[in-house]
């Protein structure tokens, strides 16, 4: 949305009651002075199409560009709280190739909006299809994984999205028809459904579900794809957990420990998304190049999930979170106060260096580590809702954070120093919470509230049997 909710320069077209000679930009003084002559005096420059061209979003209308990018979050909003819970009833497979296929199918619809409205409704219903995937991706992604990997996939399976925003910029940059762009960036989501046939669905939920026999023929072909022989060792829950029940919304607030630890993650997603999105939608706003804007921020994402992955191995979730946090809330200041320099280039190109690169790379650093952490901080019965009502918040900000570009016309600083209160305070909060790493995962809300007061989760049962402690 970066690039198809942008607004192109303008330009006179009647000099009579227009009297600029060159083009004015989103930064000049003079970008209202348009909105005080006849619509027909001014035009925008033929440098590329967006839905503020197509619909004409401009002086009175013109919030509604910034309403194009929010109703995505808003879709993720609704999506992150109704499929969560879906898929801890009917599975992480499910809920994934469904949403998948019609987030492909309402892009593509979008691109052929006759009006505004039907291209914000579009995009809503993308938003809440992304919502329902994102989760079970990484849900799916950490339950196949032990103790000592699951981190690292945690933080290596969003890789992909940072490598698909540089290569957006590249197709932005050569593409610069709204529609066409929008058609052929979401054309990769079809290929989403072929892995239907080979994605299988989540052993622990299986097991949860009493689906032994699927749960040991899923772990036969991950051990013939690994070269190795499935142990003939008894797959089965602890007695104490087979007759379970998955928790829903209430259980995140069941005790005062779990309501601990229930805010807490919602307060770290909420400043980590306000701040990633933040940064991602000031680009057209920082001056420059809007396409190098955005492709050194995804340049300086792409390290992030790598360098999440390991150091997380070294030093833990807790550690990582607390210092990205705190690196975020500095370069947000030091941002903040070359705001007002940036007709300078040197400031200019200061205060590029400090957000796109320094802020973007240590809030991303974050965002990967905060999916993992979070993960861990809830057990299997309650992950998927804990999970999706923490990215829900993520959404909540997201929604907000659109509009942060209009909190410059209040001041320069506004849009930073939210950005550097939220990340100080997340720092905070992070320090007065348990460290996950190395650590089993918990299966229900008691193991939960045991982990709480410093005890281990038992990984089998009193004869040898495995459990879901995989």
């Amino acid at each position: 949305m970066v690039f198809i909710a942008s607004e192109p320069n303008w330009q006179c077209t009647n000099n009579a009651t227009c009297p600029f000679t060159k083009s004015i930009s989103l930064r000049d003084d003079n970008y209202k002075f348009r909105c005080d002559i006849p619509r027909e005096d001014w035009e925008f420059v033929d440098d590329f199409t967006s839905v503020v061209t197509e619909f004409d979003l401009v002086c009175d209308r013109g919030s509604l560009g910034f309403v194009s990018t929010s109703v995505i979050f808003a879709g993720f909003f609704v999506g992150g709280i109704a499929v969560s819970s879906l898929s801890d009833k009917f599975g992480r497979k499910r809920p994934l190739f469904t949403c998948g296929f019609f987030c492909w199918l309402f892009n593509f619809v979008s691109a052929f909006s006759p009006a505004f409205w039907f291209f914000a409704l579009s995009r809503f219903i993308v938003g809440f299809m992304v919502g329902g995937f994102s989760i079970p991706i990484f849900v799916l992604t950490t339950e196949f994984s032990g103790i000592r990997h699951r981190g690292a996939a945690g933080s290596l399976v969003w890789t992909g999205f940072s490598v698909g925003i540089m290569a957006l910029s590249g197709c932005a940059y050569a593409i610069r028809d709204w529609k066409l762009l929008t058609i052929v960036t979401g054309a990769p989501g079809i290929l989403l459904m072929a892995g239907w046939f080979f994605v299988p669905e989540s052993v622990r939920w299986l097991l949860k579900k009493g689906r032994v026999t699927e749960a040991r023929e899923t772990l036969s072909k991950v051990a013939r794809l690994n070269g190795k022989e499935m142990p003939d060792a008894t797959l089965q829950l602890p007695n104490d957990e087979k007759m379970e029940r998955l928790g829903d919304f209430r259980d995140l607030f069941i005790s005062a420990k779990m309501a601990h630890k229930t805010l807490a993650s919602w307060l770290m997603w909420f400043a980590v998304s306000f701040i990633y999105w933040g940064i991602s939608f000031s680009a057209p706003f920082l001056g420059g190049n809007i396409y190098v804007n955005v492709l050194i921020g995804a340049a300086a994402n792409f390290p992030s999930n790598p360098i999440s992955a390991a150091l997380t191995l070294r030093f833990g979730r807790k550690k990582i979170l607390v210092v990205s946090f705190i690196v975020s809330a500095v370069a947000a200041i030091i941002a903040l106060l070359l705001s007002n320099k940036d007709e300078d280039k040197g400031y200019l190109a200061g205060k590029i260096f400090m957000s796109m690169v320094v802020a973007k790379l240590s809030i991303a650093i974050a965002f990967t580590v905060v999916y993992v952490y979070s993960a861990e901080m809830f057990p299997t019965t309650l992950r998927n809702v804990g999970m999706g009502t923490s990215t829900a918040s993520a959404r909540v900000s997201a929604f907000t954070s659109a509009y942060a570009p209009l909190l410059l016309t209040i001041s320069v600083f506004l849009p930073f120093a939210i950005m550097a209160g939220l990340a100080l305070a997340a720092a905070i909060v992070c320090t007065t919470l348990q460290e996950t790493h190395n650590q089993p995962t918990m299966e229900n809300l008691y193991q939960g509230e045991r982990f709480e007061h410093g005890e281990k989760s038992e990984q089998s049962d009193g004869d040898g049997a495995q459990t879901t402690g995989i």
